[in-house]
């Protein structure tokens, strides 16, 4: 049988598919929109076409006939459906619920869709912390839930979206309404808000087996920073050890968390704050984590984790320490660098440092980077980043003296 993959136009989903090719799996490709067909044609099927069987755009609003018509062309049935990142997750459900292909029904993957549906779920089903959240509606909704939170800053983002786009933090009521008004002109979702919560922030990713087992295999500290009024920018993400503290606290805390929500056969990136009253929730994705999390902790265990986690999307597997190398992890270096700009440039001239930085002992990737003649907005979030940086090695004082010499030769003019 084969199985199906939902837009392999991306390298995370190429990781996973030129790893069922060596398996000689043969694949069914689902592209979901025009966008995804054209980089399909003009670039991905030149890669990855050995071993696909055929092709099919998908009909979102006719999903029902699309599934018999994939049941009459497959009458032996698929091994299963690869969906591979937030995008893909809910359709992926939708087809799985309609070819009984047994992986997340869409009732579980929508908690998952939803900032405010996931928080919600959380709070009537759970026993773990979740902070307090609301999605509203007017004015006096928004200043309604401040004064029962009796507390600023308040946050405000939209109830869908990631990597912090159109999230605010507001100080008073001024910056409270402009928030919500900012967060519904951003066509992202409803206006949530939430109760702040201070501490540490954490990125918890791992895998999600058959039987609700979960297997945390990379946590990462966020060192985020303000410039003026830009709040909560990525500065540098810093891989926590096994063995360091709060890594089991917070690995036992997202396994709760995933039980109550349902989630299987998948993998999870989880951001958990801790402070005083112990670690909260901020977001959850059936999915990887973004940000070359995925590829350092990879090379961290000296093992893929694509591969780990298509195999759990195509079976019924248990999960478990021994699938990951968590010496090896331990005694390696990471961190992801993020690049803040805090001029706005309209057409780089040139960019310094390049070669440099390639040149640091503990190099390992560069992402994001501007050419000339592009253009390098002031850094709000995660997709207005000047650029990152990867950095592993064996020794973590090299890691170290390698981000500060980074951040000293990277620079756009």
């Amino acid at each position: 049988m084969p199985y199906l993959i939902l837009d392999p136009t991306d390298e995370y989903a190429a990781h996973e598919k030129r790893f069922l090719d060596r398996l000689g799996l043969e694949a069914v490709v689902l592209l979901s929109s025009a966008r995804a067909r054209g980089a399909w044609e003009s670039r991905w099927r030149g890669e990855l076409g050995a071993h696909v069987v055929a092709e099919y755009d998908v009909p979102h609003d006719e999903l029902d006939a699309f599934a018999a018509e994939l049941r009459a062309a497959f009458p032996d049935g698929f091994f299963g459906i690869v969906p591979w990142d937030e995008r893909h997750v809910l359709l992926a459900a939708e087809l799985s619920d309609a070819l009984d292909l047994g992986w997340n029904s869409r009732a579980v993957i929508e908690r998952f869709r939803d900032k405010s549906v996931l928080k919600a779920w959380l709070r009537a089903h759970g026993t773990a912390r979740v902070n307090r959240a609301r999605v509203v509606s007017d004015a006096a909704d928004a200043l309604a839930f401040q004064e029962e939170v009796g507390a600023w800053p308040i946050v405000v983002k939209p109830s869908g979206g990631a990597g912090s786009m159109s999230v605010f933090f507001a100080r008073d009521a001024g910056t409270l309404l402009d928030g919500c008004q900012r967060v519904l002109e951003s066509g992202l979702g409803e206006v949530l808000l939430e109760e702040y919560v201070g501490g540490t922030e954490y990125a918890v990713n791992g895998i999600v087996a058959h039987d609700g087992g979960v297997l945390v295999t990379d946590i990462w500290r966020y060192d985020k920073r303000d410039r003026g009024e830009r709040r909560n920018l990525y500065y540098e993400t810093l891989k926590l050890g096994s063995r360091e503290e709060p890594f089991e606290a917070l690995g036992d805390y997202a396994a709760a968390i995933l039980d109550t929500l349902g989630l299987r056969r998948s993998p999870f990136h989880m951001e958990v704050k801790v402070d005083d009253a112990g670690p909260c929730v901020i977001e959850c994705g059936a999915r990887f984590a973004g940000g070359n999390q995925t590829y350092l902790a990879s090379r961290l265990h000296h093992h893929s984790l694509f591969e780990l986690a298509v195999c759990h999307y195509l079976d019924d597997l248990d999960v478990g320490p021994a699938d990951v190398d968590y010496a090896y992890y331990d005694a390696h270096g990471a961190r992801i660098l993020s690049g803040i700009q805090d001029v706005e440039i309209e057409s780089i001239s040139a960019v310094h440092g390049v070669d440099e930085v390639r040149a640091l002992p503990s190099f390992a990737g560069l992402g994001m980077l501007r050419r000339v003649g592009m253009r390098a907005p002031l850094s709000r979030d995660v997709n207005t980043k000047a650029w990152e940086v990867y950095l592993f090695h064996a020794d973590p004082e090299q890691v170290a003296e390698d981000a500060r010499a980074a951040r000293r030769l990277l620079r756009y003019e």
